[in-house]
């Protein structure tokens, strides 16, 4: 009997083991955080690393970041049913994750965002000043060339765009450089150039946002969700928002982004 009793014992301190193991196996596993390609994948790891080990210490889980060479590539992801852990994009990418993967938005950056069209021709007065002129954008999926074709509906009334950018402010570049005449530019770009021509400004959106896959465990991202949401109190940690250009994250709500989806029709209506 004491043998029994002995050989029990040991097998529940094995199963006692085991469990601890694997808990801790789940508490280590990476999770990782995807994010959209406005920027070269080199510059992406400067801007978004920061973020991602921040998550690592703020938090008691591990993340690492995934990036992607283009939209292109991005876009097939997408298409082909990729599902990351996490997801920091515009929103109308957001919006189709809600939509057809079921994402969870957990905070967005606390100021709205739109995309305006820059030129240095300061005697431009609208979007007909730039019919059969080239105009610098990211390519789609990209919401600022989805702006764009918002602009020109027009198939006999078009600029001659050029969406070889690697980033937005390649897309301005290209005006300086005289390859363009005019670049479609996010706002928090557009403060940085008011020496030229704001000639279109679209409607506003809700700005970055990160939003998690509903197979994501619920502490996990509750977890990285108040993470966030302290961020901007944390003095320490402030190059974070730096390299992300926001001022703080706030919640982010289902409802913000109902329909945004369709603004992905003006260049992918059979999608």
């Amino acid at each position: 009997m004491k043998s029994l009793l002995s050989r029990c014992g040991i097998v529940l301190a094995l199963l006692a083991v085991v469990g601890s193991t694997f808990v801790a196996a789940q508490t280590q596993r990476a999770y990782t955080l995807s994010v959209h390609p406005a920027f070269t994948p080199a510059q992406a790891e400067l801007v978004y690393q920061p973020l991602v080990a921040y998550l690592n210490l703020a938090t008691d889980y591990r993340f690492e970041l995934e990036t992607s060479r283009d939209f292109h590539r991005y876009w097939l992801d997408i298409r082909r049913g990729g599902r990351p852990d996490l997801v920091l994009e515009d929103a109308h990418l957001i919006a189709l994750r809600i939509q057809r993967q079921g994402f969870i938005p957990l905070v967005r950056a606390d100021e709205l965002a739109t995309f305006s069209l820059l030129s240095d021709d300061l005697d431009a007065t609208d979007l007909d000043d730039f019919v059969g002129r080239p105009v610098s954008s990211m390519p789609a999926p990209s919401l600022g060339h989805l702006v764009l074709a918002s602009w020109f509906t027009n198939p006999m009334q078009q600029p001659v765009l050029d969406s070889s950018a690697a980033s937005w402010l390649d897309a301005v570049e290209m005006v300086f450089a005289g390859e363009t005449e005019a670049a479609v530019v996010p706002h928090n770009l557009v403060r940085r150039y008011v020496n030229m021509n704001e000639v279109a400004i679209s409607t506003e959106f809700p700005h970055i946002t990160i939003a998690a896959s509903p197979d994501l465990p619920d502490s996990v991202r509750e977890a990285v969700r108040q993470a966030l949401l302290d961020l901007a109190e944390n003095p320490e940690h402030f190059a974070v928002l730096h390299e992300l250009d926001i001022q703080a994250f706030v919640p982010a709500t289902v409802d913000e982004y109902v329909g945004l989806e369709s603004w992905l029709d003006y260049v992918f209506s059979a999608f």
